[in-house]
């Protein structure tokens, strides 16, 4: 069972499966919908998922997941004796829950060691073709997929396969879990800021990356756009963003600064119960973009330097794609087309807000 496989079926009964997506927000959110249809598709098996901790707080409690295997982060960076003691808890946890098999839904060298130290006799991974830093070696079940850069929603459920899960979405299920105290807060904040039409999320969650931000002066002048047609919007921020976010707001002209405001400072499950408030969200590729489309909120999202559909919302939810195709070259590494983004037109964002709103 060391050779490459499209989807073809694992011979061992499945009993208990182990999900490897350790991070980051976005691609463990764009889980949520295989793990629902490895549910229904396989309601009896006991599913596991390991997952770094600064990822954790977004999945806590969902339901379709028996058992979390968090590894802490922060005790890897210290380094040292530190690292070595959580690397031995965390595999003797996984061992000792006599995993049948383990699915790496990252492809990266890490998720493949993790996959390995869980002791799973069946190690199901992507091809080398599809994987990266050669996480192939330590998959014997090896899935190619049908296009390397399809939706990464596509590619999870192409992953679980083998098992004998129908690479489908289940029909109206994107398998989003947010807890009922925490979504009843979220629509009451709603309704006391007089439900504001747009939430934007102007920043990413890879910190210096210039080819995945527009300029603030383009944003400012897109929520002042907005603002002007009489569309009230809320900026959202996470950690280290906050002053980004600042600098935006205090280039808006005065008269247009009570339409737009700034989102109060928000956990990751405030931030998702909150997203789906809204009736449309821009944006850009990052962990809060997949949490508004993930509850069917229309999507305007910049994709920097890379494809629109490996990132796009998917099942049916309304959204453009704000990206300059003319300047993209796939043979070079995204950090050195950092101009792609700012091809983006003001003009474009605003009439694709103004478009999903419509559409809605």
């Amino acid at each position: 069972m060391d050779g490459e496989q499209g989807g073809e079926r694992i011979a061992a009964p499945v009993r208990r499966v182990l999900i490897v997506r350790l991070g980051a927000i976005g691609d463990a959110l764009r889980v949520l919908p295989a793990l629902r249809r490895l549910r229904a598709d396989l309601p009896d098996v006991h599913v596991g998922w390991a997952v770094e901790s600064w990822v954790y707080p977004v999945l806590r409690g969902h339901p379709d997941v028996d058992a979390f295997h968090v590894l802490d982060r922060a005790a890897l960076r210290r380094g040292g004796t530190a690292t070595l003691r959580e690397i031995r808890r965390f595999a003797a946890e996984l061992r000792a829950a006599e995993y049948d098999v383990s699915v790496d839904l990252q492809g990266r060298l890490k998720s493949g060691v993790v996959a390995l130290l869980s002791g799973s006799p069946t190690r199901v991974g992507y091809s080398r073709a599809d994987g990266s830093e050669g996480s192939f070696l330590f998959a014997n079940h090896r899935v190619r997929l049908p296009d390397t850069r399809e939706n990464r929603v596509l590619r999870f459920l192409h992953a679980l396969e083998p098992l004998g899960v129908r690479p489908e979405i289940v029909p109206g299920d994107f398998g989003v879990a947010i807890d009922a105290g925490q979504r009843e807060r979220a629509q009451q904040w709603y309704a006391a800021a007089d439900e504001p039409a747009v939430a934007a999320y102007p920043g990413s969650s890879d910190k210096g990356a210039p080819y995945k931000r527009w300029q603030n002066e383009r944003w400012a002048e897109l929520l002042a756009r907005l603002a002007g047609a009489g569309v009230r919007s809320v900026v959202f921020w996470g950690p280290a963003e906050e002053r980004y976010v600042r600098e935006i707001l205090a280039l808006l002209p005065p008269d247009r600064r009570e339409a737009c405001r700034m989102a109060p400072p928000t956990s990751l499950p405030e931030m998702m119960a909150m997203l789906g408030c809204f009736r449309a969200f821009v944006g850009s590729n990052t962990g809060a973009m997949h949490m508004a489309w993930l509850q069917r909120v229309p999507t305007a999202f910049f994709p920097g330097p890379a494809l629109p559909r490996t990132d796009a919302p998917i099942g049916g939810v309304p959204y453009r794609a704000l990206w300059a195709e003319r300047c993209f070259d796939p043979t070079l590494p995204r950090r050195r087309q950092a101009g792609c983004v700012l091809e983006v037109t003001v003009d474009e964002a605003e009439r694709a807000v103004l478009d999903l709103l419509a559409a809605g």
